[in-house]
């Protein structure tokens, strides 16, 4: 399996150079970028991310987690196909936030890796 490197997200200069990342460190960071990005803010690719954002502030019922999970499901499977979901997309919530958690593996071989992700929801 070929290792995934690149540059840190967020963005930061280590010792005078980009921050590089690599492995499942560097999934992990791209999940969580790809999460919280919404949908249309990148200029040259406007499908890309999670959906979440723009859903934060509405009524917070059955319906909508489950348009959440569902929005976050095709941006992995878009954006992030390395990134195989072991199990179901959870969602906890609250008045102030919403934590997205989710286990997945990047190849049957390797033990599964959790991101979780809390989002403000007055933003």
């Amino acid at each position: 399996m070929t290792v995934l490197r690149g540059m840190s997200v967020p963005f930061r200069v280590v010792g005078g150079r980009v921050g590089q990342t690599s492995g499942p460190d560097k999934i992990a960071e791209n999940l969580r970028h790809l999460l919280s990005t919404r949908l249309g803010e990148r200029v040259l690719r406007r499908g890309y991310g999670g959906g979440v954002q723009q859903r934060l502030q509405q009524p917070n019922d059955h319906t909508l987690r489950s348009l959440i999970r569902r929005e976050i499901e095709q941006a992995l499977r878009d954006h992030l196909p390395q990134a195989r979901l072991v199990t179901p997309v959870r969602l906890a919530h609250n008045e102030s936030e919403l934590t997205v958690t989710f286990d997945y593996a990047l190849d049957s071989a390797e033990p599964a890796q959790q991101v979780a992700l809390t989002l403000p929801r007055s933003s």
